[in-house]
């Protein structure tokens, strides 16, 4: 599925051609901003690199994220069969067969996968994707050079896939579909399913030897399709076709579509991938000069959801280092700064401060016997306040409990303290009669909390009573404060 937005560099550079596009825009306006093909053929690796540095001089490479687009001739691919639906187990499977597909080592090569579906209830088949690492490396290696970072490597059939599948709107028909993109040197044809590209083969002829050869070369072009299809069938992939499309509309392409029908009995439709893009002013020249620009473009548009990057393991990795040593040093001078920015202020803060307080000082030197006096006797009326209102606290608290505590119960110690605590302790010949105790004395104004905090059973003067202890906790308390320790001291 193409993405909602994107703005991407998409560079394609093989034997005979350099290609790039910058593409901006939303799946359903992709707008081509700029685009240019030039010819790198039998250029020597410095006449090559400053091909590059100098095509990409118009682009916005800096400010805007550039994939490389891998075209299927430096590509191998192979389908095959996963069994398992978990995706972490096809991605280890994937890892552990990839070495049997390819004459080269496991470390020479670089794999990506496409999820084709889940078959037979508990198998996925995948389009297996290798690359040469060392041939990756080696135009990764042109760009870094170049000046130009690289942030993903693309299999450019997945993104044909998809271009095509949205604007077709066949992304949930479950019969293939056969897209034919014949360039200028090259001809790349495609299978997609469900958005999907399960099939590609790349084709080493395209439209200069139509036009140099005619009918010879068409003949030729359609034994290399027939060719495919019937290796198609014969991996048993997926079914045949339902129908084929070709992406660019002139002259020879209309011839292929006739002998396609003809020839074969396809099901052949011109659906030109200009016509469904926007394209700005200037650049329509580039796309007519026989060139496919269909790789980089879909390219651009699928980048940021590809499912397939090719970027090799050891890149990533330095990159990634790379950009965490960047991001690091870039916080270390804002924290350094920031922190620079911070003692200042607080500096003149503190600066300010010292020297206010000095002149307050200064100001108010006569004034300070006074305020200590007026302090002092402050501190003494609030003892005595706090004397006056307290001193009859204890006499209340013993005539409420004379006033509640039945004939059958007497007291043995009473403890007050002065955080408003009261303890009292005493022996009651009926154990129920302390429970009544205490209900009634939490109904008393004097208290607001009552706790039985232990009572037991024992012999006292012969008889069988209950020893027990309830807690009380005073509605006002005489409480000594610092001020009354302060004139205690002094006193």
């Amino acid at each position: 599925m193409l993405n909602k937005s994107n703005e991407w560099i998409a560079i394609s550079l093989s034997d005979d051609v350099l290609k790039v596009a910058y593409v901006k825009g939303t799946a359903n306006a992709v707008r081509i901003v700029n685009a240019l093909a030039q010819n790198v053929k039998g250029l020597t690796e410095e006449n090559l690199f400053k091909t590059v540095q100098s095509a990409l001089r118009n682009f916005p490479t800096k400010t805007t994220p550039v994939c490389l687009a891998i075209s299927s001739s430096l590509i191998t691919t192979k389908n095959i069969e996963i069994p398992s639906i978990d995706h972490e187990e096809i991605k280890s499977i994937v890892n552990l067969q990839a070495g049997r597909h390819t004459p080269f080592s496991r470390e020479e090569i670089q794999i990506g996968y496409i999820n084709i579906g889940v078959y037979k209830s508990n198998y996925t088949k995948v389009l297996l994707v290798i690359a040469n690492r060392a041939v990756l490396k080696k135009q990764l290696g042109l760009m870094d050079k170049a000046g130009i970072k690289v942030e993903k490597v693309l299999f450019v059939p997945e993104g044909v896939a998809a271009f095509y599948s949205f604007v077709l709107g066949v992304n949930k028909e479950h019969s293939p579909v056969g897209i034919i993109d014949v360039g200028k040197e090259t001809t790349e044809f495609i299978v997609t399913l469900r958005g999907a590209a399960i099939a590609s083969r790349h084709i080493p002829m395209g439209k200069a030897d139509l036009l140099k050869e005619g009918a010879p070369a068409r003949e030729k072009l359609l034994k290399e399709l027939e060719k495919t299809i019937e290796s198609y069938q014969g991996e048993d992939i997926e079914q045949p076709p339902t129908k084929y499309i070709l992406t660019s509309d002139d002259k020879d392409m209309k011839e292929i579509q006739d002998a396609l029908r003809l020839t074969f009995k396809w099901v052949v439709d011109i659906v030109p991938y200009v016509d469904h893009v926007k394209v700005s002013s200037g650049v329509l020249k580039h796309l007519g000069n026989d060139h496919s620009f269909l790789d980089v473009v879909s390219s651009c548009v699928k980048a940021s959801d590809a499912e397939v990057n090719l970027m090799p393991e050891d890149v990533q990795i330095q990159k990634t280092i790379e950009a965490q040593g960047k991001e690091l040093f870039k916080t270390a001078i804002l924290g350094f700064i920031l922190l620079i920015l911070v003692a200042g202020i607080f500096g003149v803060k503190i600066y300010f401060k010292n020297a206010y307080l000095d002149r307050l000082k200064k100001d108010y030197k006569g004034n300070r016997e006074e305020v200590m006096a007026l302090e002092q006797r402050s501190i003494e009326t609030r003892i005595i306040q706090n004397y006056l209102s307290s001193r009859l606290v204890s006499l209340d608290i013993i005539n409420e409990l004379y006033k509640n505590v039945p004939t059958e119960m007497y007291l043995t110690n009473i403890y007050m303290d002065d955080e408003g605590r009261v303890i009292v302790q005493g022996i009651s010949d009926i154990a129920s009669l302390v429970f009544n105790l205490g209900t009634v004395l939490k109904e008393s104004p004097l208290f607001k909390s009552v706790d039985i905090k232990s009572m037991t059973a024992k012999k006292d003067r012969g008889k069988d009573v209950s020893s027990f202890e309830i807690e009380l906790k005073q509605t006002k308390a005489f409480v000594n404060d610092e001020s009354s320790d302060k004139i205690a001291g002094k006193e």
